[in-house]
């Protein structure tokens, strides 16, 4: 597969996850709708039961307000997700930060709604009054506490969902079964198979690698390959100017690095452009300063 094989690969991903998006929004959209309206419908049955009067508009007023709000955060909690992403690796440090990550969501959400609120009437020249700041913020965090990882497990959802439609997609027919070595040496093409299909990957669209046991994880534009191969044998494969062992269980590609930061006892933690982490050890220090030059 040439370049305008991974061209081809590479629309048809973007093409899938604008997709998922867009059904990602509208389900979520729809969802809030339906259940903000049947939430309205009940508040007015309840008055009217009691004998209370109540315009038909101000339930509706306070639930679209709240499903507004929580749907405009939905990408606020995606992106966070992708930032920190909560996984079998990364769930000791990751979780706590979504825990945190609650507190500033229902503040916006109830602050925002509230805003909404005042402005709806004010329009009908009416005054809304929230109540108690403190005590009513309490009373709807618990409500956006659950909302929030409902939304999690949602937006997981859809990436289960995106991963598989990736992996349906047609590939072209191997016409390189051999890796290409370059001139300095190191290999330009993988194959790997998956899902007893056989990939061809760039070497240049490899953004990490883990060692997993006998194999090792190829994460290559948002996917993962499996390889049946030791993580120090394939290093010796790789161009050394562009591929760097950061841990003993992670190579890097160095032209994916966004940033490193500093992390627990000494070590660090490598931000990749694709948002990803990966672990890097201060024994390995060395070997990445001498390829950026510093």
């Amino acid at each position: 597969m040439g370049h305008n094989g991974v061209d081809i690969k590479a629309g048809q991903l973007l093409a899938i996850r604008r997709r998922v998006w867009l059904w990602q929004i509208a389900v979520f959209g729809g969802l809030l709708a339906a259940i903000v309206t049947v939430n309205a419908f009940t508040v007015l049955t309840d008055e009217a039961r009691d004998g209370r009067y109540l315009s038909p508009w101000q339930p509706f007023v306070w639930e679209y307000s709240s499903a507004l709000l929580t749907w405009a955060l939905i990408p606020c909690i995606s992106w966070f997700n992708n930032r920190f992403l909560l996984g079998a690796r990364t769930w000791k440090w990751t979780l706590p930060l979504h825990l945190l990550a609650t507190i500033p969501y229902s503040v916006i959400h109830v602050s925002g709604m509230v805003a909404l609120r005042k402005l709806a009437y004010q329009i009908a020249g009416l005054h809304y009054d929230f109540g108690a700041p403190l005590s009513n913020w309490v009373y709807e965090y618990r409500k956006d506490f659950l909302v929030y990882w409902l939304i999690l497990a949602g937006l997981y959802a859809f990436r289960v969902y995106r991963l598989w439609l990736e992996s349906r997609l047609p590939q072209p027919a191997v016409t390189h079964p051999l890796p290409a070595v370059a001139a300095n040496g190191g290999i330009e093409r993988l194959v790997v198979r998956k899902l007893n299909r056989e990939f061809i990957l760039r070497t240049a669209d490899i953004d990490h690698i883990e060692a997993d046991g006998n194999y090792v994880t190829i994460h290559s534009q948002g996917a993962a390959y499996p390889l049946r191969e030791s993580l120090a044998t394939l290093e010796k494969k790789l161009d050394a100017h562009h591929f760097a062992r950061v841990h003993r269980g992670h190579i890097v590609n160095i032209d994916r690095i966004r940033e490193i930061q500093p992390w627990d006892s000494g070590d660090y933690r490598i931000l990749l452009k694709d948002g990803s982490f990966v672990n890097f050890s201060r024994r390995y220090r060395r070997q990445l300063d001498h390829l950026f030059g510093s």
